[in-house]
């Protein structure tokens, strides 16, 4: 994200209207938020939540300050999908975790709802995964809900 030449094609996006879908992982975050910087005409979404993998305290830690260095770029927003891990089952309470700080991190107004099918499939099936997320959610109003699950990638895609 910080040569020259892809800079310069980078630019291009704003010129022609379009976005980037930002898919790395959570350790690439700060250079991510000076291209954001660089660019705040062009809209940017982080996908997969910025991999949060390393779920230890530390890991996670970790994880929150480079998102929050991220979501100081208002051009920037997050979709929140892709919590399994290699190897673990995907679990609840730790998965509800990270849908909640990150939902704090960028505030619902910039948080898109996704998946990562049929990959996602290996931890998880489709219809438990939308109800898991419902769950986590249930505090939120309607018109939030409505924003996180469709009316925010609506709004960010310009469909």
């Amino acid at each position: 994200m910080q040569h020259e030449r892809w800079l310069r094609g980078f630019a291009l996006l704003e010129k022609y209207g379009l976005s980037w879908d930002l898919r790395v992982p959570f350790w690439h975050l700060d250079e991510a938020a000076a291209v954001a910087r660089a660019f705040p005409k062009t809209p940017i979404v982080l996908n997969h939540t910025g991999f949060p993998w390393d779920r230890s305290e530390e890991g996670l830690a970790a994880w929150r300050r480079a998102m929050e260095v991220l979501a100081r770029e208002s051009n920037v927003w997050v979709k929140i999908s892709e919590f399994g891990l290699k190897d673990r089952p995907w679990e609840y309470e730790a998965n509800r975790r990270v849908v909640l700080d990150a939902l704090t991190i960028f505030g619902i107004e910039r948080a898109i709802f996704a998946t990562n099918f049929p990959v996602a499939g290996l931890r998880i099936e489709y219809g438990a995964l939308v109800t898991a997320v419902s769950r986590m959610l249930a505090h939120l109003s309607s018109d939030q809900r409505d924003r996180f699950f469709w009316k925010n990638a609506t709004a960010f895609y310009r469909l």
